[in-house]
């Protein structure tokens, strides 16, 4: 039998489309549990490979790069503190058909969309950015396929990502994005302003960052084609 080592591969499958928690398999044939979303983006497929509150994200341990393992321990996702271990995370990424990771905030699993909106997102392809698992701590110029930032949108525009490093989480800095690349500047913001990680500087409207159990939620992915 062929076991499925993303959350596109069940797709493809089975022809599941029901958002929730599936049993994948790692490079190695191990099993482990996470996320599937099938209905959040028509045309892709998603698995979750983290999910933090804004309050976890804020903690040490959780600001360094996807190229550090810290994984959570538990057997339960918990979306407050939840991160697979990073062998798990590149198996996902070298599995067919996964072409892009994305960045939501505050995803509901109790709604089977998922997403109400794609208000605070950002989808981008690996072609644009192969260095999710760096730790070079640099800013990359990276054409996204979409960002939304506290409601401004942009569509294939090139916009700074840094990998994070050693001491940071993978971000994009709304502030540093006005200044490089295409130069996207996002109204009201004033100061350094991080936001899909981290969080060190914040502007409280953005939803991942408004509460102290908003969540940030890292997942990769790919389009379906029936």
């Amino acid at each position: 039998n062929i076991k499925a080592k993303s959350c596109l591969q069940i797709k493809e499958l089975t022809d599941i489309d029901r958002n929730g928690y599936y049993v994948l398999y790692d490079s190695l044939n191990r099993p482990f549990t996470t996320f599937c979303d099938f209905q959040s983006d028509v045309g892709f497929i998603w698995t979750l490979i983290e999910s933090l509150s804004f309050a976890n994200a804020r903690k040490s341990k959780y600001q360094k790069s996807f190229f550090y393992d810290v994984p959570t321990g538990s057997c339960s996702i918990n979306w407050l503190e939840f991160r697979l271990c990073k062998a798990t995370m590149k198996s996902i990424v070298d599995s067919t058909g996964s072409t892009h990771f994305r960045t939501t905030c505050n995803f509901n699993v109790e709604d089977n969309v998922g997403l109400q909106n794609h208000r605070d997102y950002m989808r981008v392809p690996f072609c644009s950015y192969p260095n999710l698992f760096t730790n070079k701590g640099v800013h990359y110029c990276t054409k996204m396929d979409y960002v939304n930032i506290r409601g401004h949108t942009c569509r294939q525009c090139n916009i700074p990502l840094w990998d994070g490093g050693r001491i940071y989480h993978a971000l994009l800095q709304v502030d540093y994005a006005a200044k490089v690349c295409d130069k996207w500047s996002v109204p009201n913001t004033s100061g350094a302003d991080f936001t899909f990680g981290d969080y060190r500087h914040y502007n409280s409207k953005f939803t991942c960052s408004n509460s102290s159990t908003s969540t940030t939620n890292w997942w990769i992915g790919g389009s379906y084609i029936p």
